[in-house]
């Protein structure tokens, strides 16, 4: 089911009020993305709209990806460039044939730098009919106001990651944090074979259960905890408070990496060269 706020777009999709721009401030923002893909999926249906049809040529597309009208846009390195926005607006230059509207997406939108934040505002000053954009933010006070004042403001927040952490991720950190502090020689082919089942989604969630194990440990180090939870891996028992302390701190920065155009087996080598 479709988180109730975001759900606010159907409404007025439905009500003959539907905005030509709206900034999305969220916790998690590729399961917003996929929300907001089914929601887009019924406003553009021709016909009668079911949850999860899988006979629609259009839902395919865009749920894949491959819907020449549904762009999205991803910080390339550290920010959003101008030569992106300028590339939207060229693809857009023409009427949908698939679609009812061209839809365009950009995440992390606090990325924008400077060129980029006046080119898509631009955009934003004077919008064509048929065009629909969505700003995904963590943070909806780092978007600069001209862009924020332009956009209907929807906040989209979900419940803590930790209770969507399944025991296959559980299991997964553990092996793999066994892997980077106990094997010699083959961590760097291991992460090959990791990487084959993972996506920037999945990894974050590694790296966020990661977080909280060396948390454990740095806590029961300073003797705030007692408890024996993570018995598998007392190993880190050995490691001295600066070392956690460093992890947690490279961790940190993997996951935040992850939101950018990386290669995931050079982020999962980085974090065992660094580890060691």
């Amino acid at each position: 089911m479709v988180n109730k706020h975001i759900y606010q777009i159907l409404d007025s999709f439905h009500e003959n009020r539907l905005s030509h721009a709206f900034l999305i401030e969220t916790n998690n923002q590729d399961r917003c993305l996929e929300e907001l893909k089914q929601i887009l999926c019924e406003m553009n249906c021709e016909d009668i709209y079911q949850e999860n049809c899988e006979k629609c040529h259009f839902c395919h597309l865009l749920k894949s990806d491959n819907l020449p009208s549904f762009v999205i846009i991803r910080p390339d390195g550290i920010t959003i460039k101008k030569d992106q926005i300028l590339e939207l607006k060229r693809k857009f230059s023409t009427k949908p044939i698939y679609s009812k509207y061209n839809m365009y997406v950009i995440m992390n939108a606090e990325k924008l730098n400077s060129s980029s934040a006046n080119t898509i505002l631009k955009f934003l000053e004077e919008p064509e009919a048929g065009i629909i954009g969505f700003f995904l933010s963590n943070n909806k006070e780092n978007i600069i106001d001209t862009i924020k004042s332009r956009c209907q403001i929807i906040s989209n927040f979900y419940e803590d990651i930790n209770e969507e952490l399944d025991d296959s991720i559980i299991d997964e950190t553990i092996s793999f944090m066994k892997e980077i502090h106990l094997s010699k020689d083959k961590t760097l082919l291991y992460n090959k074979t990791l990487v084959t089942n993972l996506n920037k989604d999945r990894l974050q969630m590694i790296f966020h259960k990661m977080i909280d194990i060396y948390f454990y440990f740095y806590e029961k180090k300073v003797g705030k905890i007692v408890s024996e939870m993570y018995s598998n891996l007392s190993f880190l028992e050995k490691k001295d408070i600066s070392y956690l302390m460093k992890q947690l701190k490279l961790i940190s920065i993997l996951e935040e990496e992850c939101n950018y155009n990386v290669n995931l087996n050079l982020l999962l080598d980085r974090l065992v060269i660094e580890s060691r």
